[in-house]
C-alpha cells in the first residue's frame, strides 16, 4: 500500500510517530553518510488529550549517519526545536512541500520569520523534507 493510499494517522500520535520512524529509517539507509548528525524536537501545545493527557504532544529524531533514533516526548539537546499550537500546526503539517515552498522557508527562517523553529539547522540532511512530505500524505 503506498503511503497516499495508507489510513490517516493523527498527527503527534503513537501510529504517526511509528510512521515517521519508519520513514527516517529508510532514508537514513539510503542516504545518510558518515558524519551526518542531526535531532530535532518538535513540541505541540493545546494538543487533544487522547494524544497527550499533558496538553503537549512532542516527539523527536536523532540522526547519526545511516541511523536513526525516533520517539515520544522531548529532548533537552535537540540541534533545532519546532514549537508551535497543535492546531495552527496542523495545516502546515499535511501540505506538501514544493521546491518552491523549501526555498520561502528557508529564506523566511534565515530572516528569523518562522518563530516557532529554533535552533541551528546547518546540519539538517537535505532529505528532511522528503520525511516531511511521506508524512504530510498520512498526516489526519
Amino acid at each position: 500500500m503506498s503511503e497516499a493510499s495508507a489510513p490517516k494517522l493523527t498527527f503527534a500520535g503513537p501510529e504517526w510517530i511509528a510512521a515517521a520512524r519508519e520513514i527516517l529509517q529508510d532514508l537514513t539507509t539510503r542516504h545518510g553518510q558518515p558524519g551526518d548528525r542531526f535531532s530535532l524536537c518538535e513540541r505541540f501545545t493545546d494538543a487533544p488529550p487522547d494524544i497527550a493527557s499533558s496538553g503537549v504532544a512532542a516527539w523527536y529524531f536523532r540522526i547519526d549517519g545511516a541511523s536513526a533514533e525516533v520517539g515520544p516526548g522531548e529532548i533537552a539537546d535537540a540541534d533545532a526545536t519546532v514549537t508551535g499550537d497543535y492546531v495552527e500546526t496542523l495545516p502546515v503539517a499535511r501540505q506538501v512541500y514544493t521546491p518552491e515552498i523549501l526555498a520561502e522557508r528557508k529564506a523566511k527562517r534565515e530572516r528569523g520569520e518562522l518563530k516557532a523553529q529554533q535552533g541551528d539547522w546547518s546540519r539538517a540532511p537535505r532529505y528532511l523534507s522528503e520525511l516531511h512530505n511521506r508524512l504530510a500524505v498520512l498526516t489526519a
